[in-house]
């Protein structure tokens, strides 16, 4: 999984689950509480999202999905765990 990937896979997730974001040009720097409303159920829809998408259940750790603040901060962390745990 490449960082693009993995951020173009999250930004249609979010644009899923926020319709209302769908027209607007994300950054993924838009903070997810914040900005985005994105409370801790949808975090793990993220993760479902993801995990359907790469075929990867279970590989990612949830609890990756709670700290990040942004699309981009999330996308990192995936990244940095998948290199470090293939």
């Amino acid at each position: 999984m490449s960082r693009s990937e993995v951020r173009a896979v999250l930004m249609g997730a979010v644009r899923e689950l926020r319709p209302e974001f769908a027209e607007l040009r994300l950054t993924g720097d838009e903070h997810l509480s914040a900005e985005l409303e994105l409370d801790s159920v949808a975090r793990v829809e993220l993760l479902v999202v993801l995990e359907e998408e790469f075929g990867i259940e279970d590989e990612v750790d949830p609890r990756i999905f709670m700290t990040p603040a942004t699309i981009n901060g999330l996308v990192d962390q995936i990244v940095v765990t998948e290199d470090v745990c293939p």
